[in-house]
């Protein structure tokens, strides 16, 4: 409602002066309607008519809008009345949330989980956005991140915008470094760049990592576990039985799979075909199965059967029989974090000693199993040469008509297609975690060249050794809790934080994280104690729910005139280095006391803190913060 366009409102909203013609004066001066009317400025004088670069809207879904803001622009039909503009016609902004502090209870004083996206609230303060395991992330969170994708696809319509889906993945087929010591490099550039874009569309948006060797992958019985994480699956919802019916499709019968997961379109066919007439899998129909299936997930991928293998009589069979490749598995992994030398981690600088085990085994790895083979083809054996195992040439994709076909195999089993596969983002970002942690056990172990420029880019190695120079971490879930620093909290106990089964039985590190803390006048030292509410400065250390503590130096009395201890606001020209009196962040680790809980049936947890001053006497007027997190890593 505050946007403008070409320096006039794009809606002006005039009160009590509603025209039955859609076009009176509550509507003249909004930039929107004259844009796409046609009217000037938007006549081509100075701006061409919206929208820009498609068709013209049509004059009856003018007069709608024009109509809506007349209305005042409600969030919501008022009355029942409908305007008759589709979903895709008109979307909402969802890119930018003001974080807020939740209030809380005066009588029990529980500070409350924040309900939206916790990178909101890192982009708003500068602090590093948070990379999530996949399988711990939030219905919230994962459905934008399908938004996002959905954004991106939807570029795809104009092929000059860089930032659309099909320019961002030709990257990968034009430039991609595998084979030596450029390969991990390279691509943490990569997944940065298309995060940008990500964060453009949804700045609280950041690319999730897949852990492929937690129990629900089994992964010394892959086939038998969740094969790809379930937020990838194909699904149907309630808005699929409504196109489908549409469609000629029979879907009372269908109504049984609507939340079911299937990781690849064939399986959900094989279920399909039990419940309805298999004529409905093939042809034209099976096309608008597609459809269907695409528009409920858009991290579903048509050209992908994971897990799904043949042997030369066309039998279902393994990776490890027929393509001589095995799952990673923790062993796997726990064998390739003890290497100390980057050329044997991740790749030579001579192409003739060059592959690193991570090149290797997990990423080729993962590229074949989440590829497959397409039953629906029978190939009989698997290509000699991965990249010649689709189609590449004259192919335009994330066209629907390309998405329909049948390639004997998936997209992720040849470098030169697969991060057309959404799944191909994550399966890269668990590669770039295992590296910023391999890095923290080998700081000296470095690639030879550091100084080779990685294109499309001009990005040179060395400027990737740094991964929080780039904005993110990783963690395996996160929770925060927002509290404000205008004024000192008198005690800080939080809500009772539900912790997922999927993050409470496999978890490295736990940390409480107080996050923008100001130079406080006096020290103090600030324990930690979790799930245990009234827990004060006489509640001793040795306690089992005593998680930990941090010591905070006071400033002390300021030596200077008026406002000479305040933060200073740094201009763009300002080359000072930052105040020393600059708000921080703070952790504590909090792993044992957490595992302590967890193994003792507990399945929430609720923060408590306990500020202590220099005379070990409970502080209730110091502390100052602008919120606290709970994180879990792997």
């Amino acid at each position: 409602m505050a946007t403008q366009l070409c320096g006039s409102p794009l809606i002006e909203i005039k009160k009590g002066s509603h025209s039955c013609c859609g076009g009176g004066a509550a509507t003249k001066s909004s930039a929107l309607l004259q844009g796409l009317r046609g009217e000037a400025p938007f006549d081509g004088s100075q701006f061409p008519r919206l929208p820009w670069g498609q068709s013209a809207m049509d004059a009856q879904h003018i007069s709608e809008i024009a109509d809506w803001i007349a209305d005042g622009a409600p969030e919501f039909d008022p009355e029942g009345q409908s305007y008759g503009l589709k979903e895709k016609d008109w979307k909402s902004d969802t890119t930018r949330v003001e974080v807020v502090p939740e209030a809380y209870s005066d009588v029990a004083k529980e500070y409350a989980e924040y309900s939206g996206l916790v990178n909101e609230y890192k982009h708003q303060k500068g602090e590093l956005r948070q990379r999530m395991n996949i399988d711990c992330m939030t219905p919230p969170q994962l459905e934008k991140l399908r938004y996002v994708f959905r954004e991106m696809y939807a570029l795809n319509s104009w092929p000059q915008d860089a930032r659309s889906y099909n320019n961002m993945a030709l990257i990968h087929q034009n430039h991609c470094q595998h084979g030596w010591e450029r390969f991990l490099p390279w691509h943490r550039i990569y997944l940065y760049e298309f995060e940008q874009v990500m964060q453009d569309i949804c700045p609280g948006v950041t690319m999730p990592y897949w852990d492929w060797t937690m129990p629900a992958y089994m992964p010394s019985k892959p086939q038998d576990g969740a094969i790809i994480p379930p937020s990838m699956q194909a699904f149907l919802n309630e808005e699929s039985l409504v196109f489908l019916k549409g469609q000629g499709i029979p879907v009372k019968p269908l109504e049984v799979l609507v939340g079911k997961r299937f990781p690849s379109q064939q399986k959900f066919y094989a279920e399909v075909e039990k419940l309805i007439d298999p004529k409905y899998t093939a042809g034209v129909y099976r096309n608008r199965f597609t459809d269907a299936l695409l528009d409920a997930n858009s991290l579903w991928y048509p050209l992908r059967y994971p897990a799904e293998f043949q042997d030369s009589q066309k039998k279902p069979s393994t990776i490890n029989k027929v393509i001589h490749y095995h799952y990673p598995t923790a062993d796997d992994m726990e064998q390739i974090m003890s290497l100390r030398t980057f050329r044997d981690f991740g790749g030579g600088s001579l192409y003739n000693d060059a592959y690193g085990f991570m090149d290797q085994n997990p990423h080729n790895t993962m590229h074949i199993w989440t590829g497959g083979m397409n039953s629906y083809v029978a190939p009989t054996q698997p290509p000699a040469d991965r990249n010649k195992a689709v189609k590449v040439a004259d192919r335009q994709f994330h066209k629907r008509a390309d998405l329909y076909t049948q390639p004997p195999n998936g997209d992720m089993f040849s470098n030169l297609t697969a991060s057309y596969d959404p799944i191909f983002w994550p399966i890269h970002a668990n590669i770039d975690r295992l590296w910023s942690d391999w890095q923290e056990m080998q700081p000296h172990a470095l690639p030879e060249d550091m100084d080779s420029v990685m294109t499309p880019w001009s990005y040179t190695i060395r400027d990737t050794l740094k991964m929080s120079r780039f904005g993110y971490e990783y963690v395996k879930s996160t929770c925060l809790l927002p509290v404000g620093a205008e004024s000192p909290v008198e005690g800080f106990v939080s809500k009772p934080i539900d912790i997922e089964g999927t993050v409470r039985s496999s978890f490295a590190k736990a940390e409480v994280r107080l996050h923008r803390v100001p130079q406080l006048p006096r020290s103090c030292f600030v324990r930690v104690f979790l799930n245990l509410q009234d827990a004060n400065a006489n509640t001793p250390i040795d306690d089992s729910h005593y998680a930990g503590y941090l010591a905070i130096f006071g400033h002390g009395d300021c030596i200077g005139g008026p406002g000479h201890c305040e933060v200073p606001q740094r201009g763009k020209y300002d080359l000072r280095p930052r105040s020393h009196n600059t708000p921080r962040n703070h952790r504590v680790d909090v792993t044992k006391c957490a595992k302590r809980l967890f193994a003792e049936g507990a399945s929430s947890i609720q923060i408590t803190l306990v500020v202590v001053g220099a005379d070990y006497q409970e502080e209730h007027e110091l502390l100052r913060l602008d919120g606290v997190s709970l994180n879990f890593l792997d």
